[in-house]
């Protein structure tokens, strides 16, 4: 029967896309979805008198005229919030005082997106509303079908309402703002945008998701007794919750959960505010119940703000090794993310411009990707008028060379490859941990080998003496010793290090694994025309180009041979590759003790593995060592083979 058939589809494509957007874990392929979509729909237009309202052909969405008030069933209550870890304490003994000792709590994280209210019957999604005041808020079911992680359909005929938090995550936003004329400053705001939109299948393309954290159920003899067996209950429901939840005994439990995650959520992929922390007994949360606006028996510690706004003292331009001129905001110093931030990326000349930045301006900064400080925009003021535009430097800054644009880009460069500023980046680079790993040399005392002479090329480093370090400011007997011999030590880098430290146009970490796993040494790659190049798997006409260039260059062809010279080995030591490892993909997190990450990597590509900077389905193992992030806890979640470091060495044949 028709009618069956329809019944089928809809059940498993809704069971394949609980897997896939809640459980990370797909059955199928797209492409097998797809053909069963199809066919449902299909199916639907020849039958509409049988389509459903958890159909998963419902989730298109299409035009509304505006969003209705609806008032809420159960209030949505807001939450009282401290940055202080005393305040939590002082929080935790008003719950003792009048539910007695040692009462569980539950930690979660609190995500940085817009509460949502969704009203299932009989296990039917049947309505969906923003938070609004509480009391009141905006009815957008149709915008709400269009994102996957809610169900439409629940596995028990239940009747329930359920609260969550719809977020947009890092990766999509950062995506978005690539397409929109206007760009969103925040996640938040892209998908309170995204949420609105009067057409729901623009919604659908923004890449929403909801992490569900309560549920109120309308039959008391099925309630839990307990927060923590109530998200035990929503996920066996089908709904999406966070993996970063944790029951613990007391308030320094609380406290622990929240110091470890201060650091380790800029690793997630979604935006977190804080920590939400609650009592876990039910009967306790209805004895203290509720102030005028707040539950008693909850309450946030926030973090830091990631965003904050700061004068713009000034706008100092930077020139990098490829000679590209950045602006950088001197900023009135401000603590953001758990630092001191005085400055901050302005990326181009094209970002002041679309900003209308002015030195004088109020601008608001945060940590792009939580590390590096970026200026989104310039905070409303009435001064703003009144201060002088920016206008673009013609000269570089360091040598008073003119600056130049080029063909397709939109930084400028010094025009003057002798520029000091350029050779100084170079220098830092080739000491950089990405290529040859020098330690104990930074800016500072590169600057110092420079301005005396004793290094102009990289070639430099290794015709020091031990003693010509000690004519450097602030350097003894046992730094120069340090220095010294971490210099002697990187000879022995991989190809693949020497070929990233060259500094070659286009060419970072990645292009040189591609370029040292081809290429047997590097006179074979002085050789390659620029169409050998261009036929490798990585490597397009530009990157091919511009290697082509760099070793037909006199200069670098000089600098190499004084390398040879100086007993560097340009051999690739990868030809030795076995294939124990083939197809398998690692995922590398924490310290290991006997080894950097960087080289694990490399034993791993050496037995024909390969190695990811992010867990996913694909991942055949993830190696942890001490201290791991955020990629250890989405493993456990995906059931991702876990190996600690005696075990990775057993498999990779190095046992200690």
């Amino acid at each position: 029967m028709i009618e069956n058939k329809i019944k089928y589809l809809r059940d498993e494509l809704n069971r394949y896309s609980y897997n896939y957007y809640v459980l990370d874990n797909p059955l199928i392929s797209d492409f097998e979805y797809d053909k069963l979509y199809d066919e449902l729909k299909e199916l639907e237009l020849a039958h509409p008198e049988l389509i459903t309202p958890d159909s998963p052909t419902q989730r298109v969405g299409g035009i509304s005229t505006g969003f209705e008030e609806v008032k809420h069933k159960y209030r949505l209550y807001s939450l009282d919030n401290t940055y202080s870890y005393d305040e939590l304490k002082k929080w935790y003994e008003r719950v003792s005082k009048e539910c007695g000792q040692n009462q569980e709590l539950v930690c979660e994280l609190k995500i940085d997106g817009l509460a949502i209210a969704l009203t299932y019957h009989n296990g039917i999604f049947v309505k969906g509303a923003t938070r609004g005041d509480g009391i009141v808020g905006e009815e957008i079911t149709q915008n709400l079908k269009t994102i996957k992680a809610i169900p439409l359909k629940l596995f028990e005929n239940a009747d329930v309402e359920v609260r969550g938090e719809i977020y947009m995550p890092k990766s999509s936003f950062e995506k978005l703002n690539q397409n929109v004329e206007k760009p969103f400053a925040n996640p938040r705001n892209a998908a309170a945008g995204s949420l609105r939109q009067l057409d729901s299948s623009i919604t659908a393309k923004r890449d929403l998701s909801m992490f569900t954290y309560t549920a109120i159920i309308e039959k008391a003899n099925l309630a839990p007794k307990t927060h923590w067996d109530s998200i035990q209950y929503i996920k066996k429901l089908g709904f999406k919750t966070n993996p970063n939840i944790r029951l613990v005994k007391d308030i320094e439990g609380a406290i622990d959960f929240c110091k470890e995650w201060e650091e380790k959520r800029f690793n997630l992929d979604y935006a977190t505010d804080g920590v939400v922390i609650k009592v876990n007994s039910l009967a306790c949360q209805n004895e203290l119940g509720f102030t005028s606006r707040a539950p008693k028996w909850a309450t946030a510690f926030k973090f830091p703000p990631e965003e904050i706004s700061t004068k713009l003292l000034d706008i100092e331009i930077g020139v990098g090794k490829t000679g590209a001129v950045t602006p950088v905001a001197i900023l009135e110093p401000v603590q953001l993310g758990g630092s001191i931030v005085s400055r901050a990326s302005l990326h181009n000349f094209d970002e002041i411009k679309r900003l209308d930045v002015r030195i004088g301006d109020r601008v608001l900064i945060k940590k792009a990707a939580e590390i590096i400080p970026k200026v989104i925009k310039v905070v409303d003021s009435d001064e703003h008028e009144s201060l002088t535009k920016y206008e673009i430097p013609k000269k570089c800054p360091e040598c008073d060379s003119l600056l130049e644009e080029r063909d397709g880009e939109v930084s400028f460069y010094c025009s003057n490859d002798k520029c000091p500023s350029i050779i100084k980046a170079k220098l830092e680079y080739w000491v950089s941990k990405e290529a040859m790993d020098i330690d104990y040399i930074g800016p500072s005392v590169i600057s110092q080998l420079f301005s005396l002479g004793m290094v102009k090329t990289p070639v430099d480093f290794y015709k020091i003496k031990e003693n010509d370090l000690l004519k450097l400011d602030l350097i003894k007997e046992k730094s120069a010793s340090n220095i010294y011999n971490s210099i002697q030590q990187s000879k022995n880098r991989p190809f693949s290090r020497f070929l990233t430290a060259l500094s070659i146009r286009h060419v970072g970490k990645e292009t040189a694994d591609i370029l040292a796993t081809e290429f047997p040494n590097i006179e074979s790659i002085q050789k390659a025309s620029i169409e050998d190049l261009s036929k490798i798997e990585g490597i397009g006409d530009k990157i091919a180009n511009s290697v082509y260039e760099f070793f037909k260059n006199n200069e670098n062809l000089k600098m190499i041979e004084e390398f040879n010279q100086l007993g560097f080995s340009f051999e690739n030591t990868s030809l030795n590759k076995t294939t124990e490892l083939e197809g398998k993909i690692f995922v590398l997190t924490g310290t290991l003790a006997s080894m950097t990450r960087d080289e694990a990597a490399d034993r791993i590509k050496q037995k024909g593995g390969k190695t990811s900077s992010s867990v996913s389905k694909k991942t055949s193992y993830v190696v942890a060592g001490e201290n791991p992030g955020s990629k250890l806890d989405k493993a456990q979640n995906l059931g991702v083979i876990i190996l600690n470091e005696e075990e990775f060495l057993n498999l990779i044949g190095e046992n200690k």
